[in-house]
């Protein structure tokens, strides 16, 4: 619903036409539903999926790497043995530190998160550049 106001009455009611005016008066704006774009699609998407490979794939081969070589070792002990067989196994810089732990199963930690999240939008970036340039009519991918 709109409405007109008139700003300016006098100068009408004087018989000056040119300095009235005319303003709409509008109703609240109503918010809209947009749906979702190609590129949020294609950053989530491909978010998603450097997640889902590093928590299921190379996460647990990480482990199995480190279980295979074993833990650092300082004087044929482990350093959390060493710092323990001295004396200070009541010692809080004794233990590790327990500051990015998660309630993970498999132990995916805020870093894991934060990089392989990276490496996603790093990667969607150059899916989305690829899209542009092809949309352009540029040609990127070589045909051999």
């Amino acid at each position: 619903m709109t409405r007109q106001m008139v700003i300016g009455s006098r100068a009408s009611a004087c018989g000056v036409q040119g300095l009235t005016r005319r303003t709409t008066l509008r109703s609240a704006p109503t918010r809209k539903v947009t749906k979702a774009g190609d590129t949020q699609v294609i950053v989530s998407a491909i978010n998603g999926a450097m997640l889902a490979i590093g928590r299921f794939g190379f996460l647990p081969y990480q482990r199995r790497q480190i279980e295979k070589a074993g833990l650092p070792l300082q004087n044929d002990v482990t350093n959390l043995q060493a710092g323990m067989s001295e004396g200070l196994a009541t010692d809080k810089l004794a233990t590790e530190a327990k500051v990015f732990e998660t309630k993970d199963p498999a132990g995916f930690t805020l870093i894991d998160t934060i990089a392989w999240g990276s490496l996603g939008h790093v990667l969607a970036f150059v899916v989305l550049a690829t899209k542009n340039a092809n949309d352009l009519g540029i040609v990127v991918s070589p045909h051999w």
